[in-house]
């Protein structure tokens, strides 16, 4: 993983796809209602959406690595809007990683 960015376009099997570094900020995985928020609020923008939560391990002989991701895939309508879904999707990962911190055991 090169891009430190929070959200950042990415290729995926089908086209496009917004690429959130959800573990390197939060340092968990999103969960299951984080991920139907974040659907929710893409909804009217988009009609549906298609969204992937991944944890991916990155091994080499010097280093061990898991790196939690969330996909959204950008479909071929939506292209020319990916500014305006950049910033929704930075909207919720900042709002769901946010409310996290704020929690005091």
């Amino acid at each position: 993983m090169t891009d430190s960015t929070l959200v950042f376009r990415g290729q995926g099997r089908a086209g496009r796809r917004l690429v959130v570094n959800f573990g390197v900020y939060s340092g968990r995985e999103a969960t299951e209602a984080e991920i139907y928020r974040l659907a929710q609020s893409l909804l009217d923008e988009l009609g549906s959406v298609e969204i992937v939560a991944e944890r991916r391990y990155e091994v080499d002989p010097d280093v061990e690595a898991t790196v939690h991701q969330v996909y959204v895939e950008v479909p071929q309508t939506a292209i020319g809007r990916e500014e305006r879904l950049i910033s929704l999707v930075e909207d919720w990962a900042e709002d769901a990683i946010g409310e996290r911190r704020n929690i005091v055991p």
